[in-house]
C-alpha cells in the first residue's frame, strides 16, 4: 500500500484487493456513518472522530503532484474515503483526469460508493465517470434482506441497490458488491441468505465479496449483542450461509466470487459462479461437515 502524505486527522481505509494501490485521500469520513456493524470512523462511545468532508480539490491534486514527483507510476490508484462518490461529478472527473494526466500506466481507477450516491447521479455524469477513467466502484451490499438493512441502520433498500447496481453495470463501471456473512444473527438468518441471492440475482455484478461479521465494543452492535438482543451465528454457520446465497443464486449470475478477507472462514473464489457453482457448493459442504468446524472459536473482529 502507498499512501500519500495526509492530515494526521484523515483515517484511510481501503479494500484488501487495494493493498498495492497508491490511496489518494478525496473525502474524509463517511457521508452516512449511521450503520450499526461498522466502526471505522466512529471514536469513544460512538462520537464522530472523522467528520465527513470533500477535500479541497487542490489538496487532493497535490496528493497527485507528489505521488507522481516520486515516481508512482504504473500502480492501480484508489480514490479513498467513505464514498467519494458522494461528491459532484465534475469534481470527480477533474480527479480522475489528473491522475490519469499525472501517473503513467495507472491499472484501474476505484472507490467505494453507496447506492444513494449512484442514485443521485444521472446516467449521463455516470457514463462521464467512466469516460474520464473511473473503473471499478465496491459498495458495500451487506444483506439483500429488507428487515435487516433496516435493523442495521444501513439506510437503504434492497430496491435501491438494485437500481444503483444496475445504472453502474449499464455505464460500464465494475461492481464489487460486499456481502455480510452473519449480519442478519440467527434469528434472520434464512431472510439473510434468501434475500441476498435474490439482489445478487438482479443485479449479477462484476465481483461479490464474502465477509464474516464479527462484533467489538468500537462498534454499536455490540451494545445489541450485550442486551441479548443479537445472537451470533457459530463458524460453521458462516459457511453454511454462505453455500445457501451461492446455491440460491439464478442461472444468470456470472459474478467473479472471492473470500478476500481474513475475517473469513474459508478463501475459495470463482472467476464465473455460474460455472463454478458446483464446485464452490461441494468445497463448502466439505467444510461444513468437517467436525473440527463445530468446535471452532469464532475469529476475534478486525
Amino acid at each position: 500500500m502507498i499512501r500519500s502524505k495526509v492530515s494526521p486527522k484523515e483515517i484511510l481505509f481501503r479494500p484488501p484487493v487495494e493493498a498495492y494501490s497508491l490511496l489518494i485521500a478525496v473525502t474524509s469520513g463517511c457521508s452516512w456513518n449511521k450503520c450499526k456493524f461498522c466502526g471505522m470512523y466512529k471514536g469513544r462511545d460512538f462520537e464522530v472522530y472523522q467528520e465527513y468532508q470533500i477535500l479541497p480539490l487542490d489538496y487532493v491534486f497535490e496528493q497527485i503532484d507528489r505521488a507522481a514527483e516520486y515516481g508512482y507510476h504504473g500502480y492501480p490508484v484508489y480514490l479513498a474515503g467513505g464514498n467519494p462518490t458522494s461528491a459532484s461529478t465534475d469534481y470527480l472527473v477533474k480527479i480522475i483526469n489528473y491522475v490519469r494526466k499525472k501517473l503513467q500506466n495507472v491499472k484501474r481507477v476505484s472507490c467505494y460508493s453507496k447506492a444513494l450516491d449512484i442514485l443521485r447521479k444521472s446516467d449521463e455524469e455516470l457514463r462521464k465517470l467512466k469516460d474520464a477513467g473511473l473503473d471499478i466502484v465496491y459498495m458495500g451490499l451487506e444483506s439483500g434482506s429488507n428487515t435487516v438493512l433496516r435493523l442495521m441502520h444501513k439506510g437503504t433498500n434492497a430496491n435501491s441497490f438494485i437500481k444503483a447496481g444496475k445504472k453502474l453495470m449499464e455505464a460500464e463501471i465494475k461492481l464489487s458488491l460486499y456481502v455480510l456473512l452473519g449480519l442478519g444473527g440467527k434469528k434472520y438468518s434464512k431472510d439473510h441468505v434468501l434475500e441476498t441471492a435474490r439482489v445478487l440475482t438482479e443485479i449479477n455484478p462484476t465481483i461479490f465479496r464474502f465477509r464474516s461479521l464479527g462484533v467489538g465494543p468500537n462498534i454499536p452492535l455490540w451494545y445489541d449483542l450485550e442486551k441479548g438482543e443479537f445472537e451470533l451465528i457459530d463458524p460453521v454457520e458462516y459457511l453454511i450461509e454462505e453455500r445457501d446465497i451461492i446455491a440460491n443464486l439464478g442461472e444468470n449470475v456470472t459474478s467473479q466470487v472471492f473470500n478476500d478477507h481474513a475475517a473469513n472462514y474459508c478463501y475459495i473464489e470463482s472467476k464465473n459462479i455460474q460455472k463454478d457453482r458446483d464446485y464452490f457448493i461441494k468445497t463448502l459442504n466439505s467444510y461444513i461437515e468437517d467436525p473440527r468446524f463445530l468446535t471452532m472459536k469464532r475469529k476475534k473482529p478486525r
